[in-house]
């Protein structure tokens, strides 16, 4: 996606962004699955842990490796 934000500065630091609202509807849409903005971080970081893996274990492998 690509934000065509308007940034609004107060005291010459970033204070608030305004968007189109096709923008701003197409993020409430993408965000309603997340209950909370770090729900999606957690998800964001685990989507990338993920396509930075090459080798994956079962979950039987790990307990085994682990003793459990």
């Amino acid at each position: 996606m690509n934000l065509n934000a308007q940034i609004i500065k107060e005291s010459g630091k970033p204070k608030y962004a305004v968007l189109p609202i096709a923008d701003y509807q197409l993020l409430l849409d993408e965000l309603s699955d997340f209950d909370s903005i770090e729900d999606l971080a957690d998800y964001l970081k685990a989507i990338k842990i993920q396509s930075q893996t090459k080798v994956w274990h079962t979950l039987d492998t790990v307990k085994s490796e682990l003793g459990l």
